[in-house]
């Protein structure tokens, strides 16, 4: 059997992953990375482990990380990864397998590729594909083909403002859609409206009971996201979104107002009106196959 090994990190976990040519996840290992602890030897760790566990020839290694990244220096620094500010993630992987042929992609990038190859995007040539999670993220398709950009960086999407005189962002900007979006975001927003709790998980929870304060910290988080896909749609002249992360695990309670206000967002922009809006097929396992085509595509 031939393999790659696929790496996705994230702004709380990390998953290393050993993927055959028909995109089979075979063995996965699962780190965090908001926890303080040595995450360059946790990544080796797993990904010994999950080497060790798989039988054939590895073909290479492909990434899908939080950025902003450097393709040229191989490296990633992570908004949400203070620590990591710059990591020389190519060089260790090369190191550390034995292979010359690892490849580097933002994490929406990856979502991105994955679900226009093999996902909800499949047959569409104009897409974003989208995370959110801990963080926001994206990856362009136009006419068919995943942009990169000159450092790797394009559709940055959590890290452009929305808001010039609004909230200051973990990155040092003001008013970046991750400030407003991501699920830490909206948390944050509900525990200053008087909600009481720690996690997206709970909010979400809290908003199906009809908690007042939850539902608001959603829809507001779920307005800032729609203002930001229609900017970037109508820049770029989509026909699709595609939308993965944990956050949009969560339901019709995220879903109605995201829809909502994108409706809204786009009511006058004649040519989006058929914008279709999917969420991501290939869910927890987007980011790893995106990563692992790096490396896989021409096989």
């Amino acid at each position: 059997m031939q393999f790659a090994i696929a790496v996705d990190i994230g702004g709380t976990k990390a998953t290393v992953a050993t993927i055959d040519t028909a995109f089979n996840v075979i063995e996965r290992r699962e780190i965090s990375t908001g926890a303080a602890l040595d995450l360059e030897n946790a990544l080796e760790v797993a990904t010994n482990q999950v080497l060790q566990a798989t039988t054939g020839d590895l073909l290479g290694v492909g990434i899908g990380s939080a950025g902003p990244l450097d393709l040229a220096a191989g490296t990633i620094s992570p908004v949400n990864i203070p620590s990591w500010r710059p990591f020389a993630v190519v060089d260790f992987f090369r190191a550390m397998t034995k292979s010359e042929n690892v490849v580097l992609h933002g994490d929406g990038m990856a979502v991105a590729d994955a679900e226009h190859q093999l996902g909800a995007g499949r047959g569409s040539r104009n897409m974003l594909g989208m995370v959110v999670s801990t963080g926001v993220g994206g990856g362009l398709i136009l006419n068919g083909n995943l942009i990169a950009g000159e450092s790797g960086n394009v559709s940055f999407f959590g890290h452009h403002s929305i808001n010039h005189t609004g909230i200051k962002c973990t990155c040092g900007r003001v008013g970046c859609v991750e400030a407003y979006a991501s699920g830490p975001s909206m948390v944050r927003r509900a525990c200053e409206l008087g909600w009481s709790g720690d996690d997206f998980i709970s909010l979400a929870e809290s908003a199906r009971k009809a908690d007042e304060r939850a539902l608001q910290a959603i829809d507001e988080g779920a307005h800032a996201l729609a203002v930001a896909i229609i900017n970037v749609a109508a820049i770029n002249d989509l026909e699709l979104v595609v939308i993965g992360g944990g956050v949009s695990h969560a339901g019709e309670v995220y879903w109605e107002p995201l829809m909502r206000h994108i409706a809204g967002e786009s009511k006058e922009i004649s040519f989006l009106h058929g914008l279709k809006i999917k969420k991501a097929e290939l869910l927890r396992d987007s980011g790893l196959l995106g990563a692992a085509l790096g490396v896989l595509r021409a096989q």
